[in-house]
C-alpha cells in the first residue's frame, strides 16, 4: 500500500462512518476504514465505501504534486487549481501544502459525505482558508468557471472510468497556458475489450496490441485534442504515462483557430499487422481501408483517429525532476523512473517491440534486453524503453530489421543459423 497507514482507527467519526488515518505526503487525511477486506476484495470494497479513497493511486497524485509546481514556476505568480470530484480531498489538500504559490483550490463533489469529509480533511491538516468544498455536480462547477477572469490555471479531472464527458467544461473553464490533468480508467473499451464502447466514448477504434496501454494513451490524447479544438484551443501535451490501471495526461491549453488547427494535424492512425507485427502511423484517412503488410501480405488492423505526437515535453519532464528533489516525492522511485523513460520515449513513433514475444516468434529463447539494445545500437538504429512494458523497445528500426538482429544475436551464440 503506498499510503503510510498509521494504527489508530476512528469509530464514530464526525462524518458519520469509521474511519482512519494516513499520511500521504506532508498530509494527515481521514479515509473511510475498509477493515480488513480479503486481498481480491479490496478494489470492491473501495468502490462500495461512503466515500471513495485508493491508496494506490498515490503515484497519480505524487505526479500531479509535481506537475503543477512546474506549472506555478513558469507562470512566476499565484495559482488557483480544481478538481471537481475531490472524493476525500487527498489531491486538492496535498497540492495546498505542497505546491508553493497556490492561492486556492476549488474542489466539489455530488457525494455530500465526501464533501464533509474533505472539508474535515482540510481543517485538519490547516489548509481550509486555500481550499473551498462546495457539494456540486462537476460540469455544472467547471461551468461557473468558463468565463475570463474566472477560470482556474490547473484543472483535475480524476472519475471512475472515462473523463470524457467532462472534457468540454474542464476545456472552457481552463486559462490560456493552464493544465489540464486527466484520468482513465476504462482500459477495457481503451485497449480493445470493448471496441465499440472506446469508439463511442473517444471517438476512435482501439486495437489489442502488445502496446495497447500506450495506444490508450494516445485514444484518450486525441480526444483532448479534439474537445479543444471545438474551443478554439490547443492541447500541448506536458506529460503523461500509463501504469497499473489507468492512463494519466497533462495537457498545456492554448487559445487560438490557427494553434488549433495545426494541433489537428497532430492526428492520425496507427496500422498494426497481427501476423507478423509490422506496424506505422499515417496521418492519412486512407489508413481506414483495408490494408497489406508490405512484409507479409496479411491485412493490417487500424487503430484511430488518435495522437501521433509527442506525449511529453523534454523540458516539462526534466523539471518535474529538478522539482522533486526538494520534495518527498523523490522518494517515489517508481515515479522518478516513469519520468526519465517517458522522457526518453520523446520523439520516437507510436509502439514499441515486446523482446520475449520476438523471440517466441522467431523460436529461439529469450534474451537480456541489454543484449538487444548493445546489437541496435551497434546497428545504427535509435532506440530507447518503454514505461509500459519493462521489456519493450522503442525504436526506428522495423520488424524485419529486429528479426535480423535477433537472428545475428541467436546465431553468435551458437544457436544455430536456420531460425524458423
Amino acid at each position: 500500500m503506498d499510503a503510510r497507514l498509521s494504527t489508530s482507527r476512528r469509530r464514530g467519526s464526525t462524518v458519520g462512518f469509521p474511519t482512519i488515518r494516513v499520511g500521504e505526503g506532508v498530509a494527515t487525511l481521514i479515509v473511510p476504514d475498509l477493515g480488513r477486506p480479503k486481498i481480491e476484495n479490496v478494489d470492491r470494497a473501495r468502490s462500495q465505501a461512503p466515500v471513495f479513497y485508493n491508496p494506490r493511486q498515490k503515484l497519480n497524485r505524487d505526479s500531479a504534486v509535481l506537475a503543477l509546481g512546474v506549472l506555478q514556476k513558469r507562470l512566476s505568480r499565484p495559482v488557483i487549481a480544481c478538481e471537481p470530484m475531490c472524493g476525500t480531498g487527498a489531491r486538492g489538500i496535498r497540492l495546498a501544502l505542497e505546491v508553493g504559490g497556490v492561492k486556492r483550490v476549488v474542489l466539489g463533489d455530488l457525494n455530500p459525505l465526501a464533501v464533509k469529509l474533505a472539508a474535515e480533511n482540510a481543517s485538519l491538516n490547516g489548509v481550509s482558508n486555500i481550499v473551498d468544498v462546495r457539494l456540486i455536480e462537476a460540469n455544472t462547477l467547471l461551468s461557473l468557471h468558463a468565463k475570463p477572469h474566472q477560470r482556474f490555471d490547473y484543472i483535475d479531472i480524476d472519475p471512475y472510468g472515462t473523463p470524457t464527458p467532462f472534457l468540454d467544461a474542464a476545456v472552457r473553464a481552463c486559462r490560456r497556458g493552464g493544465l489540464l490533468a486527466l484520468t482513465a480508467t476504462d482500459m477495457a473499451p481503451l485497449c480493445g475489450v470493448n471496441p465499440k464502447a472506446c469508439l463511442r466514448k473517444y471517438g476512435g477504434r482501439p486495437l489489442r496490441t502488445r502496446y495497447c496501454h500506450e495506444l490508450a494513451l494516445r485514444l484518450v490524447a486525441g480526444a483532448i485534442v479534439s474537445s479543444a479544438a471545438r474551443h478554439e484551443s490547443a492541447a500541448r501535451f506536458a506529460f503523461s504515462y500509463a501504469a497499473d490501471h489507468y492512463v494519466r495526461l497533462y495537457a498545456r491549453l492554448e487559445r487560438g483557430a490557427i494553434q488549433a488547427d495545426r494541433c489537428l494535424e497532430g492526428l492520425g492512425y496507427v496500422i498494426h499487422c497481427f501476423n507478423c507485427s509490422n506496424r506505422k502511423a499515417s496521418p492519412q484517412v486512407a489508413a481506414l481501408k483495408s490494408t497489406t503488410c508490405e512484409i507479409c501480405g496479411s491485412e493490417m488492423r487500424v487503430a484511430g483517429p488518435l495522437w501521433l505526437g509527442d506525449l511529453a515535453e523534454t523540458s516539462f519532464c526534466e523539471d518535474m525532476l529538478k522539482l522533486s528533489e526538494r520534495s518527498l516525492i523523490s522518494v517515489n522511485r517508481r515515479l522518478m523512473d516513469i519520468i526519465r523513460l517517458v522522457h526518453g520515449e520523446i520523439g520516437f513513433s507510436p509502439g514499441f517491440y515486446n523482446v520475449d514475444m520476438l523471440c517466441s516468434k522467431l523460436g529461439m529463447p529469450s534474451m537480456a534486453s541489454g543484449e538487444v539494445l548493445t546489437a541496435l545500437k551497434e546497428a545504427g538504429f535509435k532506440l530507447t524503453m518503454s514505461h509500459i512494458d519493462k521489456r519493450g523497445i522503442k525504436t526506428d528500426a522495423t520488424v524485419s530489421d529486429l528479426e535480423g538482429i535477433f537472428s545475428s544475436i541467436f546465431t553468435g551464440k551458437g544457436g544455430g543459423g536456420n531460425v524458423p
